[in-house]
């Protein structure tokens, strides 16, 4: 039993990271933001692993073992992937992207993963997502079952210099494939992240620790595991809420973060939705109104949650408060595109469908008259695309909102609306899909 002391704790933490994420994804949704959005807590946390992970692979691939090649290579990995997750500094350190970057780059940052996969659900990502399940899977669990009953190929491709991770952690490249595959569609692919990057560590420290104490015994060495083990998921969450807290003290930083919780609020709300937890939703648009109470896809959002809970009085109520804010901006500005298809919605979700085909045919007369008076003009497009959106016509909306891409390649609310309309897709948190005014 005392030799399997490392065996007991990875598990343990593997189990403990799955409950734990269970629980705060079904009864804490803000938490959970927290704990997976880019910048936050989550993100810092792969940062940390991974530099750990470099740590110890470049120690063991300057002591000369036998595998000091593939350490030596996933230490190079590892210096990519710490850059990447932080785009290099660009955030952080306020640097403008080169204009490079702004033009090809699928988020205008400055790393190189989001010129192929990027905030788009696109077939490159998702073939990409299951070539690295299949790879966790095949490296991390097939590969040390093969050499724990000495098969030859796998035995071969040992001496070769190639290690196996321990066995003990089996669950969390299972756990990685899976969640990477985001068969949930709801943010996991970052947990998948924080797995991997665990792994990593604990793995290069197990090799590190076993490079070191050569000639200790089972139960020495499988303690130290344990306790490392520990240490790791301590020091770099300590070091990812640190972090996560200072980047919050800081005006600018603060700002930015605060615009990529509202945004993950709209997110998470939305996919809540999908899974009828209603009340989960509603907590997050209320928290969302909080900081605008008279954003109108808000409350008719929350007005729908209300009513998919049965509290018709609640829905009313905070649908009319929508109404009322639209109205009075559509007595002030009667051909505002983004007013009349705002009135649309929430009267139809009223049940009044003469009132709301009134304001969808205002949108679309006035959306036709901007293009046709500013026909190089991509807000007047993407209107125009909108409202042909809302009418049911999805060719004539195709072909406007092609044309706002074009006429403004860098909007990442035009590229969103162009692919939601032609691979009907789901975005990744980082796109903000709520009428701004283009």
């Amino acid at each position: 039993m005392n030799r399997k002391i490392d065996t007991i704790t990875g598990y343990s933490l593997f189990l403990f990271i799955m409950v734990l994420f269970a629980v705060v994804v079904s009864r804490f949704p803000m938490a959970f933001i927290w704990a997976t959005y880019e910048d936050l807590l989550g993100e810092w946390s792969q940062f940390y692993f991974f530099a750990i992970a470099l740590f110890f692979s470049v120690r063991l691939a300057l002591a000369k073992s036998r595998f000091w090649l593939f350490f030596a290579v996933l230490a190079l990995a590892c210096f990519y992937v710490t850059g990447e997750e932080i785009s290099w500094g660009q955030r952080l350190f306020n640097i403008a992207p080169p204009d490079f970057f702004r033009s090809h780059n699928l988020q205008q940052e400055t790393n190189l993963h989001n010129f192929f996969t990027g905030p788009y659900n696109t077939l490159l990502k998702r073939i990409i997502e299951i070539l690295l399940a299949f790879g966790f899977i095949i490296y991390g669990v097939i590969y040390p079952l093969e050499l724990k009953v000495s098969w030859k190929p796998a035995v071969w491709i040992n001496m070769k210099g190639i290690p196996a991770p321990p066995a003990y952690l089996w669950p969390f490249f299972v756990g990685a494939a899976l969640f990477e595959l985001r068969i949930f569609l709801f943010n996991e692919a970052e947990i998948a992240e924080i797995l991997l990057s665990l792994a990593l560590a604990i793995f290069t420290n197990h090799y590190w620790l076993k490079h070191k104490h050569q000639g200790k015994s089972a139960y020495h060495l499988s303690t130290r595991y344990a306790v490392a083990m520990m240490l790791i998921l301590i020091v770099g969450t300590g070091l990812a809420a640190t972090t996560t807290s200072i980047c919050y003290t800081l005006p600018r930083l603060k700002t930015e973060m605060d615009s990529r919780i509202d945004n993950g609020m709209a997110k998470f709300a939305e996919r809540y939705g999908r899974y009828n937890s209603w009340s989960n939703a509603a907590v997050l648009y209320q928290l969302l109104l909080e900081k605008d109470q008279k954003n109108t896809a808000t409350l008719r959002d929350l007005a729908a949650c209300y009513q998919k809970m049965g509290q018709e009085e609640q829905f009313k109520e905070i649908n009319t408060r929508a109404m009322v804010i639209d109205i009075t901006k559509y007595g002030r500005f009667p051909g505002n595109v983004a007013t009349n298809l705002s009135l649309h919605k929430t009267f139809l979700q009223a049940g009044n469908r003469e009132r709301a085909e009134f304001h969808l045919q205002k949108a679309l007369q006035a959306s036709k008259v901007n293009v046709r008076l500013e026909p190089n003009n991509a807000s007047a497009a993407y209107w125009l695309g909108k409202s042909y959106l809302a009418a049911g016509d999805t060719d004539a909306a195709l072909r406007q909102l092609e044309k706002a891409v074009q006429l403004k390649p860098q909007s990442t609310s035009y590229k969103k609306a162009l692919y939601t309309l032609t691979l009907g897709q789901q975005y990744s948190d980082d796109v903000d899909g709520r009428e701004t005014g283009g």
